[in-house]
């Protein structure tokens, strides 16, 4: 017996979105009753907006980019009695924008690769200082000054950010909806054409395999980013024991300076004076005894 694991994430040129689709409905009820008519449905998932509200589209993820092919061409996707058809558009993922946890910098590199390794500004207060997750300070955005933390998805400066990347991805033909399109033009390859370019079982199998790389990587870039935070959080404890032995040699000082103080001009002068008033009070005779020692 053979089984096909079905990936958990699949290529957003293999998934398309179904509009106008009640909330009330349940999403898998739904799928189901397409896949009566579309056998290379994998699963569809309710898409919901912030805050965790439903919204009436449903994404639909296919195993095969032949059926999605004539779907998106007839830009309707129908029920099994023919009589009840919805409109589909391609699905876009929204744009992800990387963040350097060190210097906060927004998709341009990320920590372990930070020029400013030397200069971290807090994610939380937005002010030049050694990480310290446990930061008192008034919570400031480091990009736009706002009351909130670096990354929050309101930020104006990671709005601006994704949408100039919308439009840089745009212009180069990168958003996975010219990807779909460009997958549709006749190139005169007559085999691909009408046998594909994998069957059905060939194409989950590679998904699962591009999909464990991914894992793979992304673990250990967050292994990574882990084993950076840590350090960081040591050099800060190291930092700190460093100032407090400081200030304690700094204490030691002080304190041997005043008893060089105290000894040189206020006990010798002291007992000088003191052994001037006995050394005129005692006898001539005791004087020519002392003389030797007193000078």
């Amino acid at each position: 017996m053979y089984s096909i694991d079905i990936p958990r994430r699949f290529p957003s040129s293999y998934s398309v979105v179904a509009l106008n689709i009640p909330t009330q409905w349940n999403a898998e009820n739904f799928c189901e009753e397409l896949k009566l008519r579309y056998k290379t449905i994998i699963k569809g998932e309710r898409m919901f907006v912030k805050g965790g509200r439903p919204i009436p589209r449903i994404r639909i993820d296919f195993s095969s980019n032949k059926e999605l092919t004539e779907i998106l061409q007839s830009k309707r996707i129908l029920l099994d009695d023919d009589n009840t058809a919805y409109t589909i558009e391609p699905y876009v993922p929204p744009t992800r924008i990387l963040r350097c946890y060190n210097c906060q910098q927004y998709d341009d590199h990320i920590a372990v690769r930070c020029p400013n390794k030397d200069k971290p500004i807090c994610f939380k207060c937005g002010q030049q200082h050694s990480f310290n997750p446990d930061c008192q300070n008034e919570v400031c955005c480091a990009h736009c000054k706002g009351n909130h933390m670096a990354g929050n998805p309101n930020c104006p400066q990671k709005i601006a950010t994704r949408e100039n990347k919308k439009t840089q991805m745009k212009a180069i033909g990168q958003t996975p909806t010219t990807q779909t399109m460009n997958s549709n033009i006749w190139t005169g390859d007559t085999t691909r054409r009408l046998f594909g370019n994998a069957t059905t079982t060939q194409s989950i199998i590679l998904n699962k395999v591009h999909d464990n790389n991914n894992d793979e990587l992304m673990k250990k870039l967050d292994s990574i980013e882990n084993n950076i935070q840590t350090i960081l959080k040591q050099q800060a404890e190291v930092n700190q024991l460093i100032n407090d032995t400081n200030i304690k040699i700094n204490n030691q000082a002080t304190e041997i300076l005043n008893i060089n103080y105290i000894l040189n001009d206020i006990v010798c002068p002291l007992l000088k004076d003191i052994t001037n008033v006995i050394y005129t009070q005692i006898t001539t005779q005791q004087k020519q005894q002392i003389n030797p020692i007193y000078n």
